[in-house]
């Protein structure tokens, strides 16, 4: 699966915490800043340890550095459970149906627009602007 970072706030995190590209690369490992480039201008994804990192370094959530892919899989998350949720209606003889289906009440909840929406405007609060 593809994955977009919020190009601009990646640098931006990067410029807040006084480090340059050479600096994050070392501390991730790498020997120049070239891997740290790539990341910022999106040109290159980083693979799951290094974003991982990244949420290390810069004290931040991952979900904040991937938020059009949060996004995304909150919709896609949604739209399952919802299905899901109407199949256990019709299925009586599951003994945990009404256990599933409030787990699934809560999860498209989670996953709204609005509340989804909400956590944003929340954490940008805090966020650097380039």
């Amino acid at each position: 699966m593809a994955r977009h970072i919020t190009v601009p706030y990646l640098r931006a995190l990067r410029r807040r915490s006084a480090f340059s590209q050479e600096d994050v690369a070392f501390l991730l490992g790498a020997f120049t800043g070239t891997r740290v480039s790539r990341h910022e201008t999106g040109a290159c994804v980083p693979p799951l340890d290094v974003a991982l990192a990244y949420e290390i370094i810069f004290e931040v959530a991952i979900a904040d550095i991937y938020e059009d892919d949060l996004r995304r899989v909150s919709a896609e998350i949604r739209k399952q459970a919802r299905t899901l949720h109407e199949s256990l209606a019709h299925r009586v003889k599951d003994p945990r149906r009404h256990q599933k289906r409030s787990a699934l009440k809560r999860i498209i909840k989670r996953c709204s627009p609005n509340q989804y929406e909400k956590e944003i405007i929340t954490t940008t609060r805090h966020r650097p602007h380039c």
